[in-house]
């Protein structure tokens, strides 16, 4: 049952997620100038150069090339390779077929900025896929049989839930669980697409993570106030002591929003690090074995088998981080366990017979 609860969400969270690209598709010039911009519209000069209605000579006319047409500087997160799904994306978004360019005496490609989108829609489409047929062919593995992709996908959500029990607690990773879950196998995914041949990582482009982020920030003060309540929430906020709250609550108000951002550029910084380490040295490898005639050396490889290693980590820290934020908001203001002598909040919980004490969610050494 938990694991169908956790599969559906994520059927729910991909269509969700998906639909929130719209906003990011590049806009195609409009083929009739508007009213704006015929009023605006700049005059050519006796000399050809384009001049404002001053006169001047706008700043930007050096970038246009010898038939007036101006190029537009790739930015820095701009994709240096297309995909195999490259051809779906220019058919879903109209873009015209890919071409090079030169900008800064390197060559650049176009055509391929929305493969990103594609690449999301299909790792999200494979998940849902996936937890449908493992959540149908459910059942138990007699003694001794081969494990079935149901067991294999219940084994590996049991177990990130269990571990979610020693962030936040049973009550809270046991209801929440699915969310979490599907932020932790949807983003490690993402992340280990970009080490297929062909394809990329969608976490690399920074529309993907702020998106986790923000839908994480709201997701964490939704359970917040579902969980302790308005009033809780909001003293959460205040903070104490009381007379305080002119100089806590601002404090505290930037501290939440920094968190979605923090999450969505280390979750960025890392991927997309990774993804340009394993580029330039691709280059690099095919620049020695054109200039010796060799075949080029995969220097790329180390780097690839360590992004593995990384791509698993910031899964893991990203969805950590929520747990860690749903459980220290989840709780009732000034209704904690008892605190400890230095001061920390314990919580007290009974498993498999035995008390045990650990700190507060919020200490663990993952935060």
């Amino acid at each position: 049952m938990a694991l169908k609860r956790i599969f559906h969400f994520i059927l729910v969270f991909a269509a969700i997620f998906a639909s929130g690209f719209g906003e990011v598709q590049a806009q195609e010039p409009s083929a009739e100038p508007s009213a704006q911009t015929e009023a605006v519209k700049t005059a050519e000069d006796a000399t050809g150069h384009k001049v404002d209605s001053h006169g001047s000579t706008p700043a930007g006319d050096h970038a246009a090339g010898a038939h007036g047409e101006e190029h537009k500087t790739p930015g820095t997160f701009a994709p240096h390779y297309g995909t195999w799904l490259n051809p779906i994306a220019r058919a879903l978004f109209g873009q015209p077929p890919v071409k090079t360019e030169m900008h800064d005496g390197k060559k650049h490609f176009t055509g391929i900025e929305n493969d990103f989108i594609v690449v999301a829609i299909f790792i999200m489409m494979m998940i849902a896929l996936l937890g449908i047929l493992a959540a149908r062919s459910m059942k138990l593995r007699p003694d001794g049989k081969p494990m079935s992709l149901s067991h294999v996908v219940e084994t590996l959500a049991e177990s990130f839930r269990n571990y979610l029990v020693g962030v936040m607690g049973e009550k809270l990773a046991y209801k929440y669980a699915p969310l979490i879950s599907s932020f932790f196998f949807t983003i490690l995914l993402f992340n280990y697409m970009g080490q297929v041949p062909g394809m990329t990582a969608p976490t690399a482009n920074p529309n993907v993570p702020i998106s986790f982020a923000i839908i994480a920030f709201f997701s964490v003060h939704i359970i917040a106030i579902r969980e302790a309540g308005f009033k809780s929430w909001f003293m959460h906020l205040v903070g104490e002591p009381i007379w305080l709250a002119p100089l806590n609550f601002p404090l505290h108000l930037l501290g939440e929003l920094i968190k979605p951002l923090s999450l969505a550029m280390r979750l960025l910084g890392n991927i997309f690090g990774e993804e340009m380490v394993v580029f330039q040295l691709i280059t690099l490898a095919i620049g020695i074995g054109a200039i010796f005639g060799v075949l080029p050396i995969p220097l790329q490889l180390p780097v690839m088998f360590l992004g593995l290693l990384f791509g698993l980590l910031q899964a893991l820290v990203f969805s950590t981080l929520l747990a860690i934020y749903i459980s220290i908001l989840g709780t009732h203001h000034g209704d904690h366990d008892e605190h400890n002598e230095h001061g920390h909040v314990e919580h007290h919980t009974d498993k498999n017979g035995k008390h045990h004490v650990s700190g507060h969610s919020a200490e663990i050494t993952i935060a």
